[in-house]
């Protein structure tokens, strides 16, 4: 039953984070893929769910090096300065240098065409001299953008339109290509399966081209987890900048706060909780102590009757009554030390005795067949009642936890000066074995499955490190071998 009702209440105190990992959990990407996945995953829906735009058959009609933006630019990969500028020469003097080099034989022949008089007729190029010869001009446009736009012709029929540039207008792919950047037509005419310009998407495959807006491409990219344009790339494709779409920041930031509410609720219920179990604890000992000086002040005057008549018992009832006044007296010092230490007064809580070393450990040690040893006695005045508690329990624990013989060693220490400051005389009792402390995670296994001794007092360590923090002292432990110190200063 106390099982359940724990598991009840951890629930409860756990529900407003279990809430807020949820959240978090529900924030993240729902695909562990990883990014050139996704990419690869965003690729193939869009081309799947979009209708083409330019059709493969259609771009194969013309040459693929008319349609780059760069053929209306020199071809400096064929030809050089010198070069174009004979070209420009001939074009304005009509005369053919006396040396001329060979690759330039078509151009040369062209500009002669062209400037030749009379002029020469719109059909004396026909469509075969543009079928054998090259199709680009060396100083950039091709050869029927020149010809054309030399003879002032607009209305250009379809055979011709082959040799055209797609920065012509009488192109006719002329209008789409207006709708893409000279680089994104360049990059896709080069390979790329894809291109992104200003918010529209293009995407390249063995059907054609595919033009996709961004309502439709960046839902899909929010879904799978990519940001496209991102400033920090984590993977890159022709122009586009790939990353994992962050968490919404918003969300993100609604749920550390939930987060952060509910462990403050949990940590002020569990100190409240604390709180009142320490103020019920109090109360009930409180009680308890005041209570038994009734009881125990009766007893005391059964046991100064049993007193007035000691002559007259047996020899047994002597001893029964030689018991139950060494009981009687340790009751009654354990409810007036226990009167004090329960006190709201902190002068009252650990009222201190006057007695010396030698005589209290001998007290002490006597009870478990132990001896000692004290490098020095001394007549001290300390809480002697609350040192014999610590020390028992040490001497319980070394009996129940250590190996080997148990060693009490009692020294006083001189004052010493360090840089911060100036440490006073101080009292270690030492007790040791020849085992072995457990570590903190040995220690925290150990109390989740706590074994009762018999013989153990249930007060434990931390008890002991509480007490001796109270009367201003330390509890000090070595692990190897074991080694637990009670440290007080004088």
């Amino acid at each position: 039953m106390g099982s359940s009702r724990f598991s009840i209440r951890l629930f409860g105190q756990g529900l407003p984070l279990l809430l807020a990992l949820q959240l978090a959990s529900a924030s993240a990407p729902a695909s562990a893929m990883n990014l050139q996945d996704k990419w690869q995953a965003f690729y193939q829906k869009n081309w799947r769910d979009n209708p083409v735009t330019l059709t493969q058959q259609e771009l194969s009609q013309y040459p693929t090096e008319l349609l780059l933006s760069t053929v209306q630019y020199p071809d400096f990969k064929h030809y050089t300065w010198q070069d174009i500028q004979q070209l420009s020469a001939i074009k304005s003097n009509c005369a053919v240098p006396k040396l001329i080099d060979d690759k330039l034989k078509t151009a040369v022949e062209f500009e002669l065409m062209l400037c030749s008089k009379p002029p020469v007729d719109d059909d004396k190029l026909d469509i075969t001299w543009f079928n054998n010869h090259s199709l680009r001009y060396p100083a950039g446009a091709s050869y029927a953008d020149r010809y054309f736009r030399q003879k002032g012709i607009t209305k250009i029929s379809a055979p011709f339109q082959t040799y055209l540039s797609a920065d012509n207008p009488a192109h006719p792919l002329y209008s789409f290509f207006q709708s893409l950047s000279p680089k994104g037509r360049d990059a896709l005419l080069s390979g790329y399966r894809a291109w992104l310009d200003g918010d529209t998407l293009w995407l390249s495959g063995k059907e054609g081209w595919k033009k996709i807006t961004a309502n439709i491409w960046q839902p899909l990219a929010k879904q799978l987890g990519i940001k496209i344009g991102a400033s920090n790339c984590a993977f890159r494709y022709s122009n586009l900048c790939l990353s994992d779409q962050k968490p919404n920041s918003t969300l993100l930031k609604f749920t550390l706060l939930l987060l952060l509410f509910g462990m403050t609720i949990i940590g002020l219920k569990s100190l409240r909780q604390r709180q009142q179990q320490n103020r019920d604890k109090r109360f009930i000992l409180q009680l308890l102590t005041h209570e038994l000086r009734t009881p125990i002040a009766s007893l005391g005057l059964t046991v100064e009757m049993f007193r007035d008549e000691f002559d007259n018992l047996n020899q047994t009832a002597q001893q029964a009554v030689w018991r139950l006044l060494a009981d009687h007296q340790r009751l009654a010092q354990l409810t007036e030390t226990s009167k004090g230490y329960l006190s709201t007064d902190k002068n009252q809580q650990l009222i201190q005795q006057v007695a010396e070393l030698e005589e209290w450990l001998t007290h002490v040690c006597d009870k478990h067949g132990i001896s000692f040893q004290l490098d020095e006695n001394h007549t001290l005045t300390l809480p002697f009642y609350w040192l014999s508690i610590c020390l028992d329990n040490l001497i319980n624990n070394a009996k129940q936890h250590g190996k080997g013989s148990i060693r009490i060693h009692v020294e006083m220490r001189p004052p010493t000066q360090t840089i911060f400051r100036k440490k006073k005389k101080t009292l270690r009792i030492s007790v040791s074995d020849q085992g072995r402390f457990p570590s903190f995670i040995e220690r925290w296994l150990i109390w989740l499955s706590p074994q009762k001794h018999p013989d153990n007092m249930g007060i434990g360590l931390s008890i002991v490190t509480r007490l001796m923090t109270q009367m201003g002292g330390r509890l000090i432990i070595e692990r190897k071998p074991t080694s637990c110190i009670l440290e007080m200063p004088l």
